[in-house]
């Protein structure tokens, strides 16, 4: 019997001691340890998602820059198309800046402008070009007569320069820029009309009569410039449909020009019909910071020279554009 309570009661002892939890000691060891790895696999995670993030945004940008690129190289190539052939000076509000200047309907440089509107010290553009898709040639009775101001008159049935098109492409308000062209390419005249009338105000006034079988063409005036809020934007005067965005997060925009010399100008202004290529500098960055980062470099472009010191990533694209048209008549 006294055996049987012993069992028992050595039962009921082990019971309890099995039954016993964690001590307070070994709960906070374990938690201290838990922490520790959580912490670990939490800046693991944080890494690789910062990693992924920077990653997808460097991506982003550089898609930004190439796709910017390739339309402004599109339209660099065809600076001059049709208007080479016109060899005088054109005094028009080329750059849509609000002052009017004397230039050959080529090309326009705007040089680290320091404008409302314009981020301070990039470059701006105008690229003045035939319009491919609006073009005819003069019809049996259609003249235009060499002149200045209204008496340079051409009669237009109904202003449509390709075929089956209703809707005018020459008014007086906004697409009222044309191209009148010889038709054996020796001589152009670059016009604006005038009145609804069909009245085309060159300033200075044209240089050549156009009769039966000659060329008229809508011209396109497109201008680049960099926003003030970093935005690679586009105009085309010649449709007048306001500025568009082409690129974002645009923090420098630069040209250098080459001439027949082989030397660059930065301003080729005085003579654009001697440009032969022209250097395109476009700094492009990321549109966040990136933790940590602080960016080391320089970037120099033409005559501007960068260094931003800040947390985003850039890249500079550069890139040489022939321009093909201009120079035929030099």
């Amino acid at each position: 019997m006294a055996r049987r309570r012993l069992a028992t009661v050595r039962d009921l002892h082990m019971k309890k001691r099995t039954q016993q939890g964690f001590t307070l000691v070994e709960l906070l060891v374990a938690m201290a340890l838990a922490m520790v790895i959580m912490a670990a696999i939490f800046k693991t995670f944080k890494s690789q998602q910062d990693s992924y993030i920077i990653q997808d945004q460097v991506v982003a940008m550089q898609q930004n820059l190439r796709g910017a690129m390739y339309v402004l190289t599109k339209d660099l190539q065809l600076a001059g198309h049709g208007v080479n052939f016109d060899r005088n000076q054109r005094t028009l509000n080329w750059d849509d800046r609000g002052a009017t200047e004397a230039a050959r309907p080529l090309i326009y440089a705007g040089d680290n402008v320091s404008e409302t509107g314009i981020l301070s010290g990039t470059d701006t553009l105008t690229i003045v070009k035939a319009n491919r898709d609006f073009w005819r040639e003069l019809t049996p009775g259609e003249s235009a007569t060499a002149g200045t101001g209204s008496s340079a008159v051409i009669s237009l049935a109904n202003r449509c320069l390709d075929s089956g098109n209703t809707t005018p492409d020459l008014n007086d308000s906004t697409k009222k820029y044309g191209l009148l062209i010889k038709n054996d390419l020796r001589a152009a005249d670059f016009f604006e009309v005038n009145s609804a009338s069909g009245d085309i105000n060159p300033p200075g006034g044209l240089t050549n009569n156009y009769t039966a079988g000659d060329i008229i063409t809508r011209a396109d005036i497109v201008i680049y410039r960099v926003n003030s809020s970093g935005d690679l934007v586009r105009k085309n005067l010649g449709n007048d449909l306001g500025y568009q965005t082409i690129a974002e997060n645009i923090d420098n925009l630069q040209f250098s020009y080459v001439l027949n010399s082989g030397s660059e100008t930065n301003n080729p202004n005085t003579n654009p019909g001697l440009v032969r290529a022209v250097k395109v500098f476009m700094l492009g960055r990321t549109a966040h910071t990136h933790r940590g980062f602080k960016d080391p470099d320089t970037y120099t472009m033409a005559n501007a020279s960068v260094s931003p010191g800040d947390g985003y990533r850039r890249k500079l694209m550069c890139s040489t554009v022939k321009t093909r048209n201009i120079g035929l008549t030099e």
